[in-house]
This record gives structure tokens, C-alpha cells and sequence, in this order.
């Protein structure tokens, strides 16, 4: 595990290692996005994921992962998600960073991701690793209250 600085609590905090997920990761990042996300994927949905996406992590046990899809120089972050005991803490700016540095070694030229138009926090942190709303889909996500639209943003790599 590497340090890095916790400016909240004036001291240096042990950093999770990342590493890539396998099927077997695929329970554990199951409970991470149902605690993150009023529709959860599964188990089963995330050990697809596993075998035909890139699906980096930070922890063991898993503290929270990132999902993209690949083609050619384009790639796109399906989801990302932080444990709740874990949130506030970076691991979602350090999730972002070694994937865009991933991907562009894989000669990923753009970088997409949606997001819900109310998710706030999800919003900065885009904004602070450099992505910039391109554009916004109408009613994309269904919510138990009705449906809200999503922000498209991208990031050159």
C-alpha cells in the first residue's frame, strides 16, 4: 500500500492497492452498486462485466470499482462505486486517474460516462479529473419516483 495525504485529518493514510477484477470480485462489487444505486446490478451481471470489460478496484476487501467498455479509441465508464464506510476518501479521484492512465495505454483516445442529472457529488468529481458535459438525455434513468435525465461527459485522454 502506498500514502498519501489525508487533508482532512492532517496525517498520511494507507492508500488501497488497485488491482483488476475477476468473476471473483463479482459478489463483492454486486453489494458495493446496491448500496450505491437505487437499481444494483448482480452478481451475475457484474461477472460478465468481469470477463468482457475492464474492471479495476481498490482493496481487498473491495472498497470500491470501476467498469469500462472498450472499442477501439473510444471507451466508456459504465459505473463506478465506492463502498459507503469508504466514501470521501479519494478512492473515487484514484479510481479515475489509474483508469484514464490504463486506457490511454491501451490507445483510448476519448473517454465517456453518463451520470444523473441530480447526482451532484458525482458531478464535481468529473469536473475535477477534467471531463466536460457534452450533451444530456431526457428521462434516461428510471427512479422509483418517476425518470431523470442524464449528462453525457467526456475526457480527452
Amino acid at each position: 500500500m502506498g500514502l498519501t495525504p489525508n487533508c482532512r485529518a492532517g496525517h498520511l493514510r494507507a492508500k488501497p492497492d488497485m488491482r483488476r477484477l475477476i468473476v471473483a470480485d463479482a459478489k463483492a462489487m454486486a453489494d458495493i452498486h446496491a448500496a450505491s444505486f437505487e437499481k444494483g446490478w448482480d452478481a451475475l451481471e457484474m461477472s460478465t462485466h468481469c470477463r468482457k470489460d475492464i474492471c479495476l478496484g481498490l482493496g481487498d476487501p473491495l472498497s470500491a470499482f470501476i467498469i469500462c467498455s472498450h472499442a477501439a479509441d473510444q471507451s466508456e465508464i459504465l459505473t463506478i462505486a465506492t463502498r459507503p464506510t469508504d466514501r470521501q476518501k479519494g478512492l473515487g479521484r484514484d479510481l479515475l486517474n489509474h483508469t484514464c492512465d490504463t486506457l490511454r495505454n491501451l490507445g483510448v483516445a476519448d473517454l465517456f460516462l453518463e451520470v444523473a442529472e441530480d447526482n451532484e457529488a458525482a458531478k464535481a468529481l468529473y469536473r475535477k479529473a477534467g471531463f466536460s458535459p457534452i450533451g444530456r438525455r431526457p428521462g434516461y434513468y428510471r427512479r422509483a419516483n418517476g425518470r431523470i435525465a442524464a449528462i453525457t461527459f467526456s475526457k480527452k485522454l
